[in-house]
């Protein structure tokens, strides 16, 4: 027992001397180094660290990953999204088909998604007039009835598609006076902004499509959204428009915002930006395949079949008349100028001095008003009794001529 106890009282006293600093001691600090000499930094392996030494116990730190790097061995990576694939756009034909695109931020994108879902036809070609920061509201900003007329008037569209409201919640500025969103007031100078774009478009007389405002995560905005849906519809309809509904593209069953569903691929994709308003490419794709459905199927484009849309090209203009009203005006035509060609005469007819002297059959049906002679035996012959048909007299048979005997 003994040993025991000196035994122990030896590693004790070992291991307090080892923990000591090297430089504890009675030794002076010589002049002048006074607050100079580095303290060593204290120790924190504890009684381990004085068993085993500090090289085998080592504090663990977990690796890093630096952003863009592969992961690491013995990690799970986490699935990457797909990116969406983007279409070369062929060149156009000089005599496409125009597709006009107006409207806020939501129209840039859609015009974004039907340029690539058109991107490999070239008789159709879209033309983004869009304002990302415009709307109805703020007509001092943006007045989308006076830029629509001159708009119409430079692209002369084929087709027009609309896209407004998003940034539509705000007040109404009339004068000095501020109308509340949604109150009676509001409501009444909105609806008037709408039906007026969507006569202008009637008079214009192309086919023209109005996007229903997109549901939105905020609940408020969501709210919003849904109420100026329909406001929109009943004067698009009047004008003989045609309103592309989008909003269960972009809900659940039970009608609330996702951020994320099918594309138009059928693939799980992100559809809506972080913000809960923009959309993504996939999105915006998805905005295209609903307004480009609606368009084929009131029209007849989409698959080749442009020429279901009127082939004569739009030459006329819109312009207001002293009485306020808007009229399609055509183009103007001279009356005195030349007929094209410089010529009255039908192509292969008689010459110019046979019409004047009235001996052809064509003239006197024509300018004389007299009827066509009577051939006898003709089906247009209604003579009783029936005249006797002109005998065919065949004609002579050639003669052979007879071999010469030779001498």
């Amino acid at each position: 027992m003994a040993r025991r106890g000196l035994l122990t009282l030896t590693l004790m006293a070992l291991a307090l001397l080892v923990a000591l600093p090297a430089d504890f001691g009675f030794a002076q600090t010589p002049p002048g180094e006074v607050g100079q000499r580095a303290q060593a930094p204290p120790r924190r392996g504890g009684f381990l660290e004085l068993l085993f030494g500090p090289r085998l116990i080592q504090p663990f730190r977990a690796p890093l990953q630096r952003f863009g790097q592969p992961p690491l061995q013995g990690q799970r990576a986490r699935p990457a999204q797909p990116s969406v694939p983007t279409v070369a756009v062929v060149p156009k034909d000089p005599e496409a088909k125009k597709i006009l695109v107006l409207g806020d931020f939501v129209a840039g994108g859609l015009a974004w998604g039907l340029n690539q879902t058109f991107a490999e036809e070239p008789k159709l070609v879209v033309v983004d007039r869009s304002n990302s920061a415009s709307g109805l509201v703020r007509s001092d900003y943006y007045d989308w009835n006076a830029e629509l007329l001159k708009i119409l008037n430079e692209e002369k569209p084929d087709i027009v598609v609309i896209a407004l409201g998003s940034n539509d919640r705000q007040q109404i500025r009339v004068d000095r006076e501020r109308l509340a969103p949604r109150s009676e007031p509001w409501q009444k100078i909105y609806v008037e902004r709408v039906t007026a774009m969507a006569d202008t478009l009637k008079v214009f007389g192309r086919p023209f499509f109005w996007l229903s405002a997109p549901p939105m995560r905020q609940s408020s905005a969501m709210r919003d959204m849904a109420y100026l849906n329909e406001l929109y519809k009943p004067p698009v309809e009047a004008a003989g428009g045609h309103l592309v509904d989008i909003w269960g593209g972009f809900t659940n069953e039970d009608g609330r915002y996702i951020s994320s569903g099918p594309d138009v691929g059928g693939q799980l994709r992100s559809l809506r930006a972080g913000d809960g308003i923009n959309f993504t490419r996939a999105g915006r794709l998805k905005l295209a395949f609903y307004v480009e459905r609606e368009i084929r199927r009131q029209t007849g484009i989409g698959a080749g079949a442009v020429d279901l849309i009127a082939s004569t090209d739009q030459q006329s203009q819109i312009e207001i008349g002293p009485d306020g009203q808007k009229r399609l005006v055509g183009p103007v035509i001279s009356l005195s100028d030349p007929l094209p060609g410089g010529s009255d005469l039908l192509a292969g007819g008689p010459n110019e001095a046979a019409v004047k002297e009235g001996e052809t059959p064509q003239y006197l049906m024509i300018v004389k008003g007299a009827a066509l002679p009577v051939v006898s035996g003709r089906a247009d012959d209604f003579t009783w009794p029936p005249r006797p048909r002109a005998a065919v007299v065949p004609p002579p048979a050639a003669s052979v001529p007879q071999p010469v005997a030779g001498n």
